[in-house]
């Protein structure tokens, strides 16, 4: 378990329509908060039926529950939850691969397992699956150029060498200012030309030692552009649709994502609202609770995704680092996910991944131990920081209960 940690989380996402483009016009798109450069996270229009009636949580005797044939003590665990001051409202899921009834679950405060909320970076996890899936399915490999997909890519200097493996793992070299030139927040751009916009306008050439593979700088302008060569690289045509047209970034999410995983509530926030699409790939996701623990169990089951170690190894090991949240300032990243650890000796052979957002909903997967767990959560101050650290108490708790269940009589 890597140990606790604290600091501002570098949010890659930023408010949408005019919000968004007063908030860029300010401080050329940034603002400060601790040291660290943060990008405002969207502002949330919940539907009327997102917020259930409340459901009380209080400490139990002892906290047992019995899966599988195996009987758990939770109550170490959910004393720690329930005495987090930081996270009020939340919904926890901890499960493992095998029982599809969780191995425990409770809701603090108010927030029902179906609360559509937006998640911010935790959307992150979502781009790095659909590609994956893809190279499942022999559309693209990690190792595809831009070009010529994206028709615009250049054919000289290091961008020539951008991977798609690069745009997904933070390392392609077109985020070293994230804040700045947030093309995505563009109703009336394409995602086709918003990627065009970070090519042309946000590559960093001037920094000593830049190139694909080189540095490791946290932002939204890569997922952009890996999204863009998805949905152009994929050469199927929509059914039914009068004329043909080629399949829009949504229906690929749907069809290699969502759809299979049976993730009904689950969709990423798009500002045009309709044609041309331009998705905010790594910030603009919506989930439930519910949806979003489907996605990690089946991260753990090993058919969704049948390669996880590629999908989940580090891969920015030894690199300069730009902008890194605090809160994972000593985690490796992989393709739309951290790896947690301590120490690079400790990120060369760590399972535990996580995609944490601004708004402190934190799910992340441990493959040694063999559990997935999730804190569902909407805090509009400071929860880039409040899901980690809850998070991180929470891991050797759950190791422990797991460690130590019994056969049930």
């Amino acid at each position: 378990m890597a140990r606790l940690k604290t600091g501002v989380w570098l949010a890659a996402a930023a408010t949408s329509g005019a919000l968004a483009l007063a908030a860029q016009s300010q401080q050329d798109g940034t603002s400060q908060a601790g040291g660290y450069l943060v990008q405002l996270p969207p502002v949330a229009q919940q539907p009327s039926s997102a917020t259930l009636a409340p459901i009380a949580a209080s400490a139990q005797a002892g906290a047992f529950k019995t899966v599988g044939g195996f009987t758990y003590d939770w109550t170490a665990l959910e004393q720690a939850i329930l005495a987090d001051t930081q996270v009020d409202n939340a919904y926890i899921i901890v499960g493992n691969a095998t029982d599809a009834e969780y191995l425990y679950e409770i809701e603090k405060g108010s927030f029902s397992i179906d609360r559509v909320t937006p998640i911010a970076s935790a959307s992150k996890w979502f781009t790095g699956a659909l590609a994956m899936r893809m190279v499942q399915a022999g559309l693209v490999t990690l190792d595809d150029p831009m070009r010529p997909p994206l028709a615009f890519w250049t054919t000289t200097g290091t961008k020539k060498d951008v991977r798609l493996k690069h745009t997904l793992s933070m390392t392609s070299g077109f985020n070293a200012n994230p804040l700045v030139g947030g093309c995505q927040l563009l109703p009336t751009m394409s995602l086709y030309n918003c990627a065009k916009s970070i090519h042309d306008l946000r590559y960093d050439a001037l920094r000593p030692g830049n190139a694909p593979g080189a540095q490791f700088s946290y932002g939204p302008h890569g997922l952009q552009v890996a999204a863009a060569y998805l949905e152009a690289k994929d050469t199927s045509i929509a059914p039914g649709t009068s004329p043909a047209r080629q399949r829009n970034i949504h229906e690929l999410f749907a069809q290699h994502v969502t759809t299979p995983l049976g993730m009904t509530s689950t969709a990423l926030h798009d500002p045009s609202g309709s044609s041309p699409t331009n998705p905010w790939i790594a910030g603009g996701g919506y989930s439930t609770a519910r949806d979003y623990a489907k996605m990690l169990r089946a991260f753990l089951m090993g058919a969704f995704i049948v390669d996880m170690d590629t999908f989940t190894q580090q891969r920015t090991a030894g690199l300069t680092r730009l902008f890194v949240p605090g809160s994972a300032a000593d985690w490796e990243y992989a393709l739309g996910s951290f790896v947690e650890c301590d120490t690079p000796a400790q990120c060369a052979t760590s399972k535990i991944n996580s995609s944490p957002g601004a708004f402190g909903w934190t799910g992340w997967i441990d493959r040694t131990t063999g559990y997935y767990a999730l804190i569902a959560t909407e805090i509009s101050s400071g929860g880039d920081s409040k899901g980690v650290e809850l998070e991180q108490e929470m891991q050797n708790l759950i190791e422990n209960a797991i460690a130590r269940r019994t056969p049930a009589s």
